[in-house]
């Protein structure tokens, strides 16, 4: 069966889109007020780029000056916050969300690059949300809200945590933590302060080489056990005659 027209939009309706339109969110929720919400978003835009306007919605390309600042501010700024920086920077041109996303994913920048997110700091911790929460309401741990624009369905805006915050939260409450399921070498860099990359190691005990993240700036190839080596290595400390302290400390050590 051939498709039917179910949009039939008059002259003094086309009209109000050829003067409006501009690609823009706030110009095409105006339009559709106007039209008294009588046809759906896309098919407004369709007719824009049937009428040849879709071109109009262009935007200029990214200056220097831009990404400059999109790479120094994306890690710990407010999506809002950086939009109004950029429009400062660029005389005025407001970019959407969608596109500070997309130029940060082709510069390789993460919002988590300098800092952890609630999940983030989960899965360091081995703890759940709830817990964290309540770190945060007794204001024992920092945290700052990113600006990401989430509404209260999808769990409202993400935290953000910075590193510092995190070791002093730790320094400070450290019956807090559970070190049996912390992850271990990621919280040993965070409470060293050290900067982590993925670095080829040689096993001591198998001799197999393997990646891990580490700090490591020595000219030679560091030697850390493997995931395999390094579960026997467990499975001896946890049948050995020690306390859990004991054992725990042994397992941070050889990690």
């Amino acid at each position: 069966m051939a498709n039917k027209r179910k949009y039939f939009p008059i002259e003094s309706e086309l009209q109000i889109i050829r003067d409006l339109y501009d690609g823009t969110t706030v110009k095409t929720n105006i339009i559709m007020m106007r039209l008294g919400r009588k046809y759906p978003r896309w098919h407004v835009k369709r007719l824009a780029q049937s009428m040849g306007l879709a071109r109009l919605s262009k935007m200029p390309n990214w200056s220097e000056k831009e990404e400059q600042y999109l790479e120094d501010n994306y890690h710990h700024k407010g999506y809002v916050s950086i939009r109004n920086g950029l429009m400062r920077i660029n005389g005025g041109v407001s970019r959407s969300l969608t596109a500070m996303k997309l130029k940060a994913k082709r510069l390789q920048i993460n919002k988590g690059s300098e800092g952890y997110t609630l999940r983030g700091v989960e899965a360091l911790l081995g703890i759940d949300h709830h817990k964290i929460e309540r770190w945060i309401d007794a204001r024992w741990l920092a945290g700052k809200r990113r600006g990401t624009l989430r509404k209260k369905s999808q769990g409202g805006d993400m935290w953000f945590f910075h590193p510092e915050d995190l070791r002093t939260f730790i320094i400070n409450h450290p019956d807090e933590i559970d070190l049996r399921r912390v992850a271990k070498q990621e919280f040993i860099a965070l409470l060293a302060g050290e900067k982590e990359t993925l670095i080829t190691c040689i096993c001591p005990r198998c001799g197999e080489e393997h990646e891990l993240y580490l700090n490591w700036k020595g000219p030679s190839i560091p030697r850390k056990l493997c995931a395999e080596c390094r579960a026997d290595n467990v499975d001896y400390i946890e049948n050995s005659p020690r306390t859990s302290a004991e054992k725990t400390l042994i397992v941070l050590a050889t990690s």
